[in-house]
Parts: structure tokens; sequence; C-alpha cells
């Protein structure tokens, strides 16, 4: 069950990385930016962050989820890893509908992202 756990978490991590990152764009002017133009003659408005390094989420997901995951949940039976983490998705969820997003790790995510994640989660987990 953990294990199916951790694979949602990955899935659901590579879906909003892959939302966010091709919008994100470095910033003239910053130190990266600089070090791009200066010593890569690379213009960082126009560098697609997720074009370039995207093929590093699912590794980095995974080597980062899967072992912290697996220490959070070791020694607790099937029915009670299921039912740790709804509780903390749906408290995700509610957080979300009443404030309007969530930060979570500096990216605001709303209702639908976590909404998705439940999906992902009883899809992975064989929970309706």
């Amino acid at each position: 069950m953990v294990n199916k756990v951790s694979n949602a978490l990955a899935e659901w991590g590579y879906k909003v990385a892959s939302s966010f990152l091709p919008a994100y764009r470095i910033p003239e002017g910053s130190a990266i930016g600089n070090i791009m133009q200066g010593f890569f003659g690379m213009n960082p408005a126009s560098y697609n962050v997720w074009k370039e390094l995207g093929f590093l989420a699912e590794p980095l997901l995974q080597s980062l989820i899967t072992p912290a995951v697996n220490r959070m949940l070791a020694g607790m039976t099937d029915e009670q890893v299921q039912d740790v983490v709804f509780k903390f998705v749906d408290s995700f969820i509610a957080q979300a509908r009443e404030k309007g997003s969530v930060n979570l790790f500096g990216i605001e995510l709303k209702e639908d992202a976590f909404v998705g994640l439940r999906e992902i989660l009883a899809n992975k987990m064989g929970v309706e």
C-alpha cells in the first residue's frame, strides 16, 4: 500500500510540475539570468525550464517521495495508511476550498489540484 501511495504522489507531483514549470520564466537581471546571459549567451526570458529539465522530474520525485513516504507510513496497516492519506488530502481540499488555494512548496495550488490527487490515490489504491 505504501508503494501505491508513493507512486500516486510522484505521478501527481509530475503533473503539478509539468503544469507549473513551462510557465516559469527566469527573470532578466536576476543572478541566474545574468549568468545565463553572460556566460552562455542565452536569453533567460525565452528559456523554457520544463523543456530543458522536465526529464529529471520523475526520477527526482521518486527518489524524494518514496523514502519520505516509507518513513512516515512504516508500521501502519493498509487500512491505517488509507485512512491517514485520505484525511490529509481531504484536509488540503477543504483548506483550498476555504482560502482559494494552498501554498505547497512555493506553488499556489487550487482545490482541483488536490481533487486530482485524491483521484490518483483512489485509483492507485483501488478505493472508490
